[in-house]
């Protein structure tokens, strides 16, 4: 089985029809499955053979999905890098996953190698691929699973993990998460997200189904109020920022996103004021969804009733969901199991059923399922702060503290204390527009929501906030 086949398959009756519109720029299905087979052929030219392992460290756009549509294509497994990585990232990255092949458009990362240029056709867009040495020090199962990417962990903790995921797994996830999505070839969608970070569930699935890609070069606002423009545009997969940016900006009118039938955020929870202005503005309840690399888009919620604005929705079928360890108010430890789960962890070499748990895999989320079967989030297991013996969840707090005017984002930890275990403390970035903040305000706001040892004890007004590069919050700050 190979992914890219089926897309060339199911996508032969919208040859004609527009694949992806960038800037100014569009071309068909036909000439996007043309340019995949004109860059396989360069590809195989350099000896690029079935499972070989190419990093890319790529700018992102119409470039990016032929380059990595080439690569699946010759059965090679795509590792992506974000742009944004340090050396010693990317350095780990080619270490730690035998890389063989490192993509760039820029000089080649390792001086040594031989080094062959090549360009795609669309735009001209010159790369530099580079033979490198990346060998498996012995054999294990990695071929024989059809690997087509190694995806990484948020790493917010800790050194990220490489996800293997198989062919087999990427049209099992896609199809299930396309119960709720129901992409058709009528849709219009705006892309604004890493490449890097989101492909296998989205772009696939989208290219699956005939749709037309609509890609954001510009930064926001920009970006957003061109995208948007462009066409009409039926459905928007995005992050938090950008539903905010586009309640906010006043360049976005309600009239050109009329035609949105359904807009899904990802990457981190969604602020319930965002989505209640985001509702005000444009008729449209945000659809909020819990994606994890290792199983895929288990969780979407398409209810469109606010009263469950803060749920990642009811689990999706073909999924499975139990919560272990749960307290008086049913919170515990979320384990999933289901289509598409990931067939490995790269390095250290581990296989699917050696992680999983009786065939379980544990999110390191907690969460809780209310009687409707709706799941809520309450952040990660290792952020939960103990005071006094009582449990405060971080994710609550934050909820609270972003729906203060003038707090545009928040990060809630435990900070160590002799005689109360931990105490809570808040690090707050302020509106863009705002210079100070009401600190005895805000505290006494946080008084009237929440118990009075789930108060911050501390408020710092910071900057910004350290990231991943899947745009989650670092706990080490």
């Amino acid at each position: 089985m190979n992914i890219v086949k089926i897309i060339q398959q199911e996508s032969k009756k919208y040859l004609k029809h527009v694949a992806i519109r960038e800037a100014i720029s569009s071309f068909t299905y036909e000439q996007l499955f043309e340019n995949v087979k004109d860059i396989s052929q360069k590809l195989e030219n350099e000896e690029i053979k079935k499972h070989a392992r190419v990093a890319l460290l790529c700018p992102e756009g119409a470039d990016y999905i032929i380059l990595v549509l080439a690569i699946l294509s010759l059965d090679a497994v795509a590792v992506p890098i974000h742009l944004n990585s340090s050396k010693e990232e990317i350095k780990r990255v080619i270490d730690e996953m035998k890389i063989e092949y490192f993509t760039s458009d820029e000089t080649p990362f390792h001086s040594n190698g031989k080094n062959q240029s090549f360009s795609i056709s669309y735009k001209k867009h010159s790369f530099v691929i580079q033979h490198l040495n990346g060998k498996l020090a012995e054999q294990n199962e990695f071929e024989s699973l059809n690997p087509a990417f190694i995806r990484f962990s948020s790493g917010t903790t800790a050194k990220s993990k490489g996800v293997v995921i198989s062919h087999e797994s990427i049209l099992e996830r896609t199809d299930a998460a396309d119960q709720v999505l129901k992409i058709s070839s009528q849709d219009v969608i705006l892309w604004v997200l890493s490449m890097s970070c989101h492909f296998v569930v989205t772009i696939l699935l989208f290219l699956r189904r005939g749709a037309t890609l609509v890609l954001c070069e510009q930064s926001m606002p920009q970006g957003l109020v061109a995208g948007l423009s462009q066409q009409e545009v039926t459905f928007i997969y995005a992050a938090p920022i950008h539903y905010q940016t586009m309640v906010r900006s006043v360049n976005i009118n309600p009239n050109i996103c009329s035609h949105i039938r359904m807009a899904v955020s990802t990457a981190v929870s969604l602020n319930e004021q965002v989505a209640k202005e985001f509702r005000e503005k444009f008729g449209l309840e945000v659809s909020a969804a819990y994606g994890i690399i290792e199983i895929g888009l288990p969780f979407i919620n398409h209810s469109g009733n606010p009263e469950f604005r803060l749920s990642v929705g009811k689990i999706l079928p073909g999924y499975e969901i139990y919560i272990e360890d749960k307290d008086v108010k049913g919170i515990g430890s979320v384990y999933l199991k289901g289509l598409g789960m990931f067939d490995a962890y790269f390095s250290p070499w581990q296989t699917r059923n050696q992680v999983l748990k009786e065939g379980w895999f544990k999110t390191g989320d907690l969460g809780r399922i209310d009687e409707n079967g709706f799941l809520y989030l309450y952040g990660r297991l290792d952020q939960v702060i103990n005071f006094m013996g009582m449990k405060i969840f971080a994710e609550e707090v934050k909820q609270v503290l972003e729906s203060f005017p003038d707090v545009q984002e928040a990060f809630v930890y435990g900070e160590p204390h002799d005689s109360f275990g931990q105490i809570p403390k808040a690090r707050i970035v302020l509106e863009s527009t705002k210079l100070k903040i009401d600190i005895d305000g805000l505290r006494r706001f946080c008084y009237e929501i929440l118990a009075s040892y789930k108060v911050p004890k501390d408020f710092e007004c910071v900057a910004s906030l350290k990231k991943t590069l899947n745009d989650k919050v670092m706990i080490e700050q």
